[in-house]
């Protein structure tokens, strides 16, 4: 049964990464570009960070990072709008809907982000 258990396991994890092999590279994008904007809406700038390049990572502070995207907490809602690929570069456009304080006026924008491939992974180019 321990064998058995084992195998199913492993299928399963070869069934998960065959996944992502099978997206194409916009998909892959728009994935992990509305995850990170998802991070940002519930206020989770730590997960949010993860999708920032390791370069940026390395160089830039969580405080940082918050400074930069401040006006998330206004955001009412978020969505990867299109995403264009070329190579290793993708060109994403998030429309964001917000509400500013005062006058509560509300308002949607679009937010154009670059992600590029390292390592394998796509990541959100600061």
């Amino acid at each position: 049964m321990r064998s058995f258990c084992g195998s199913v396991w492993i299928v399963f994890l070869l069934m998960a990464g065959c996944s992502s092999m099978l997206m194409t590279p916009e998909e892959q994008v728009r994935q992990r570009a509305q995850e990170r904007i998802d991070f940002l809406l519930a206020g989770d700038l730590t997960k949010s960070m993860e999708y920032t390049t390791p370069a940026y990572r390395q160089t830039s502070t969580r405080g940082r990072y918050g400074a930069r995207f401040a006006g998330a907490a206004n955001w009412t809602s978020a969505e990867v709008e299109s995403v264009a690929c070329e190579a290793e570069r993708c060109e994403v456009s998030v429309l964001i809907s917000y509400q500013l304080p005062r006058p509560r006026i509300m308002n949607t924008r679009s937010l154009e982000e670059v992600w590029i491939k390292v390592d394998g992974q796509w990541y959100i180019y600061l």
